[in-house]
């Protein structure tokens, strides 16, 4: 019964593993050849760029929503999106903890028109460009103009996603937040609309090998963890942004943290 069971289990690592390879092989190559047409396509066929950029996230949407339903046909992973009314419609700055590659697809499957704030250096990645011009994510290495766009995008009813992390989570540590979504967030929006993404272990993680599968199916979560208004904690500081980020981001890892010693960060 012993090496029955045994084998049984390394037959569905087996599959898992095989699975893997052929979602994320959609995903890149079949995605990079759909995308770059699609991109092109939009370019001539509309010429407002916010138009443009809102189609463009629209079918990104259809896109990462069909990749989500591929990795949990193929039984790559299990994910749950708990409490979806309290998520809003849109036009929400919405922060959430990143413990694996996947994490602003699954929110963007699901989001009204979800915009994202990036890493630059996605504009020169082969694969993953692309994604980043059809939708018009918004690179943030741009200063003041990073500032305006995530503006113009909250205005425009796009929900913008942001990592205050930075990086994915290392696993088994506690999260480390930064100061840039405080700011932006104190600077753009009126509220913060908090998420968790609870995830087992996974080969998605930082410096996970995404290529072999965990020895059991990956399950993930995500979940509201309330809205914060941010009127009040800028003019407890005297409307200085700055003073007032500093404090908001120890207050979002502190809560963020909290819920990874309550356990229920991987459950």
């Amino acid at each position: 019964m012993g090496l029955r069971t045994g084998f049984l289990r390394f037959l569905d690592r087996a599959w898992r593993t095989l699975a893997t390879h052929l979602c994320f092989f959609v995903f890149i190559p079949l995605g990079a050849a759909l995308g770059l047409p699609a991109w092109l396509a939009l370019r001539l066929l509309l010429w407002r760029r916010r138009t443009r950029h809102r189609v463009g996230k629209r079918l990104l949407a259809r896109w990462y929503a069909f990749f989500t339903w591929l990795m949990c046909t193929t039984g790559v992973l299990a994910v749950e999106f708990q409490d979806r009314d309290a998520w809003g419609r849109g036009g929400r700055f919405i922060v959430a903890n990143h413990p694996t590659l996947i994490d602003f697809v699954l929110l963007a499957s699901v989001l009204p028109n979800a915009d994202g704030l990036v890493k630059a250096s996605l504009l020169l990645h082969p694969a993953m460009r692309w994604a980043v011009m059809l939708g018009g994510y918004i690179p943030n290495d741009r200063g003041r103009e990073t500032l305006d766009l995530c503006q113009a995008s909250l205005k425009e009813g796009n929900s913008l996603v942001v990592f205050p992390e930075g990086t994915r989570s290392l696993p088994g540590e506690a999260l480390r937040f930064q100061r840039g979504a405080a700011q932006l967030a104190l600077r753009s929006a009126g509220e913060l609309t908090l998420l968790v993404i609870d995830s087992t272990p996974s080969n998605l993680d930082k410096h996970g090998r995404w290529w072999l599968a965990p020895p059991c199916k990956v399950r993930m979560r995500i979940r509201h963890l309330g809205r914060w208004h941010l009127g009040q904690r800028l003019a407890e500081h005297g409307g200085e942004a700055a003073l007032a980020a500093r404090d908001l981001t120890a207050e979002l890892q502190r809560r963020y943290n909290e819920e990874r010693e309550r356990g229920n960060f991987g459950e």
